[in-house]
């Protein structure tokens, strides 16, 4: 359980790393575009790691914390990070080019389940975790990081309505909500990790 905690940490870190890098690497695809688009530049690779990354880390968490789980919606929401984690790995490998029509259709699925799953799985694995937990403070922080998730949801996609009224009216507001969303998703796996490696000492 900690060494799988453990990996999942560090592949979360990779990909803060990774996604800051490429922040200076491929500028042409800052905000306003999506954090996807940087696939599609000269370092496409690197965010396809990226997203590797974070596919590893939801399955390393579904590994080591599906048997301290025993609530049926917690195991419900643990296995849903498991689809969470394979959604990654399928963004990773098919690049959301438009010339690519089979690849971008892939590409766009894992983003759906990935987007609209993750704060559903966060909440109810949250939830089912907190109760085997002696702390109040682990509890806590677990159910406000999935707080948190559904936050940057509604914010991501206010700024899409707010600011993507139209054709060329993209607004940089929707890269940086984007990213915020990704980076709340993050921590939440982060949070998480930690906890679960915290109970195996």
């Amino acid at each position: 359980m900690r060494t799988k905690a453990t990996l999942a940490i560090g592949s979360c870190v990779a990909f803060l790393a990774i996604l800051s890098l490429l922040h200076v690497l491929e500028p042409e695809f800052n905000p306003p575009h999506l954090v996807s688009e940087y696939q599609l530049g000269r370092f496409g690779w690197l965010m396809s790691l990226a997203f590797f990354c974070l596919g590893t880390a939801s399955l390393a968490i579904f590994a080591a914390a599906r048997q301290g789980i025993h609530t049926r919606p917690g195991r419900f929401g643990i296995w849903g990070l498991a689809i969470i984690g394979v959604a990654y790995l399928c963004a990773g490998i098919f690049p959301p080019d438009p010339k690519w029509f089979v690849g971008s259709l892939l590409h766009g699925i894992g983003g759906l389940v990935v987007i609209f799953g993750s704060p559903m799985v966060f909440t109810l694995v949250s939830k089912g975790f907190a109760r085997n937990e002696a702390s109040a403070r682990a509890a806590r922080q677990l159910i406000w990081m999935a707080a948190l998730t559904w936050l940057s949801l509604f914010l991501f996609f206010w700024s899409i309505i707010a600011f993507r009224s139209g054709p060329g009216s993209d607004s940089i507001v929707v890269g940086w909500t984007n990213r915020f969303l990704i980076t709340t998703f993050v921590l939440w796996l982060l949070v998480m990790a930690f906890h679960v490696r915290s109970r195996s000492r």
